[in-house]
């Protein structure tokens, strides 16, 4: 895990300098994802806005692509917008007590109910803009540049 945030200290001022077109935006079939858990290490695919699996988008997390860290503290995502590029990563860490998930508004992904300490990382091969939700706080919000 050490390693992982030692990476993350050395590729986030990169991705931050990387500029997007926010313009774009994918269908929830063409963004995807695979998602991991801490808890349970288990990969899915994509969720549908009927909430199936979409299992012909499911990747494994293991690529070479940039990861963005996501802290979940004080019922809010932070950064609230992050940019990743193509086969990129958004590593989710839940540091309240209480669950949270990372669902986006279109059914593009959804993370899944993180308990308090545990993460989520979601893996995106369509460029466009995201915005998600924490389905059990929907006050709160965030957004995934992707391109």
């Amino acid at each position: 895990m050490r390693c992982r945030f030692a990476l993350l200290a050395l590729v986030l001022p990169v991705i931050g300098a990387c500029s997007s077109d926010s313009s774009s935006t994918a269908t929830p079939a063409s963004v995807a994802a695979s998602i991991t858990t801490s808890a349970a290490a288990s990969t899915v695919g994509a969720t549908s806005p009927q909430g199936a699996v979409d299992t012909s988008v499911v990747t494994t997390v293991a690529s070479s692509a940039a990861s963005v860290a996501v802290g979940i503290a004080s019922f809010k995502f932070g950064p609230a917008e992050v940019h990743v590029p193509v086969g990129g990563s958004v590593v989710w860490t839940n540091n309240d007590p209480q669950q949270h998930t990372a669902t986006s508004t279109t059914g593009a992904f959804d993370a899944g109910s993180m308990q308090p300490g545990a993460s989520a990382t979601v893996e995106f091969k369509t460029a466009g803009s995201f915005t998600y939700i924490c389905s059990f706080h929907p006050f709160m919000t965030g957004t995934v540049v992707v391109g």
